[in-house]
């Protein structure tokens, strides 16, 4: 079974809007909320035999991260809940189209 490797990225500063459009339309439904923090996580299903170089995993995190920000990209989230806070995981979409796809 070929390992799934994950990328965590920051999001950069036009994607900034997206946590206030969703803490508003979330505080009518809980208006307790205070703030919603977010990151985007690639899976990766690695096929090849070994685990990727160090040189591999460098390319792969150029590829995930924007390229006016460094360090935009990790392996682990950046996201640590307290014992107040929800973590709540969004994702995959089922219906994800690829150029593979048949419709």
């Amino acid at each position: 079974m070929s390992p799934v490797l994950h990328f965590y990225v920051r999001p950069s500063g036009h994607e900034g809007a997206a946590p206030g459009h969703t803490r508003r339309k979330l505080q009518g439904k809980l208006p307790e909320l205070q703030g919603v923090e977010t990151e985007l996580c690639y899976n990766v299903n690695w096929t090849a035999e070994a685990l990727p170089s160090a040189e591999e995993t460098k390319k792969l995190m150029w590829l995930f991260g924007c390229p006016l920000l460094l360090d935009d990209v990790a392996r682990e989230s950046w996201l640590l809940p307290g014992s107040n806070d929800l973590l709540l995981e969004v994702g995959p979409r089922l219906n994800f189209s690829t150029p593979t796809s048949t419709n």
